[in-house]
């Protein structure tokens, strides 16, 4: 679309959309920070609720786009969805950001769960009665040690959720993506091997991975192409813990909606608007809005759902809700379709771990 055109849309959505009380639910993003100027994250984030875990970084990355992208998603679930109403939307919860990671270069490992402890704690003494779930879908490149074994970062992790005199928290967090090029040839058997990424081997956080419904492919250039992952089964991207010893958790706990990939069968395959979630650009005057997929945005529309039950239920515990949305979920036929009929017990491990539990279902928790 040309610029004009696009900004009717975000002002078409920005007049329907109403704000969040003041005593509205928040999730916690933390991320490379969000940029609050784009219209439609304005009304969710308020200029007090962006934190940094360092006065140097700001409070947003000027060339990374991901937490400005997440946030949309996290507000108003897929955009797609709410440009199309022609009705009020009222934001049910508000948005928090904390900048957990430098512009330029990276944090030190040994340094990473002592940083998410540092970026938890500030909206916490900031509004310390405010209702929150934490959002966080960074992880380590390097796997979890030892294939489920933990982690400094994940310890901290589990320490956080558990929390301390009853103080709990509902920490959701991706299961991570392969990070190579993937073919058609090697889906799902690449996805097996490709193990859950750090710190996403913790006990107590409920953790997300992908899956897709979305297989159609409409624009022209792609014509005669083909989606990699079917109707119902696996983001093509998708970390799984089917390598991992039994002792370990179980990870992801669900999947959620993270797009799909194109082949035309030769080359490697590529992300495609027609397969992705649409939602807000980093960029807030030209481009407005863009496209995502992969763990990151299963795991926005996980935090999403958490807190609309949580806006429901204010006097749930964060282990209630997370056992509510564990609990709502179910294996489509396509998952079970690609086990045998008579499940061995390897079959149900492989199925497990590769799906967890299944797609959560929001009015079902």
């Amino acid at each position: 679309m040309k610029l004009i055109e696009k900004e009717e849309w975000v002002e078409d959505l920005w007049n329907r959309t109403l704000p969040p009380r003041d005593n509205a639910v928040a999730v916690c993003l933390l991320d490379y920070g969000v940029n609050r100027r784009h219209k439609l994250i304005e009304k969710g984030l308020d200029s007090s609720d962006l934190y940094t875990c360092d006065p140097n970084w700001g409070t947003h990355d000027p060339h990374n786009t991901h937490g400005t992208e997440m946030a949309g998603l996290i507000l108003y679930d897929d955009l797609f969805n709410a440009l199309q109403t022609q009705g009020y939307i009222t934001l049910i919860h508000r948005l928090e950001s904390v900048k957990i990671l430098p512009p330029v270069g990276q944090n030190d490992p040994e340094l990473y769960g002592a940083i998410t402890e540092q970026a938890v704690s500030r909206p916490e003494i900031q509004n310390p009665k405010r209702k929150r779930i934490f959002c966080m879908a960074v992880t380590s490149e390097q796997p979890s040690p030892n294939y489920g074994t933990p982690s400094s970062w994940s310890a901290a992790i589990d320490q956080l959720s558990f929390g301390e005199d009853n103080f709990k928290r509902l920490i959701i967090i991706s299961a991570g993506n392969i990070r190579e090029e993937i073919s058609l040839s090697d889906y799902l058997t690449r996805n097996d091997v490709a193990t859950i990424e750090n710190p996403a081997q913790a006990w107590n956080a409920l953790v997300v991975g992908a899956y897709t419904e979305k297989v159609n492919i409409s624009h022209p250039d792609f014509h005669g192409w083909q989606p990699v992952a079917p109707w119902g089964d696996l983001s093509p991207k998708s970390c799984t813990s089917v390598s991992w010893e039994n002792q370990w958790p179980i990870r992801p706990d669900i999947v959620c909606e993270g797009g799909n990939y194109a082949s035309d069968g030769e080359n490697y395959a590529q992300m495609i608007d027609d397969l992705c979630l649409l939602t807000t650009a980093h960029s807030h005057n030209y481009k407005l809005f863009t496209y995502m997929c992969d763990t990151s945005c299963a795991t926005a529309l996980a935090s999403y759902m958490a807190a609309r039950i949580l806006s429901e239920n204010p006097k749930y515990w964060p282990e209630t809700i997370r056992a509510l949305i564990v609990h709502s979920a179910e294996w489509t036929v396509r998952m079970i379709a690609n086990f045998p009929k008579k499940l061995k017990q390897q079959d149900k491990k492989n199925l497990i771990r590769r799906y967890g539990y299944g797609v959560p279902d929001l009015d079902r928790a």
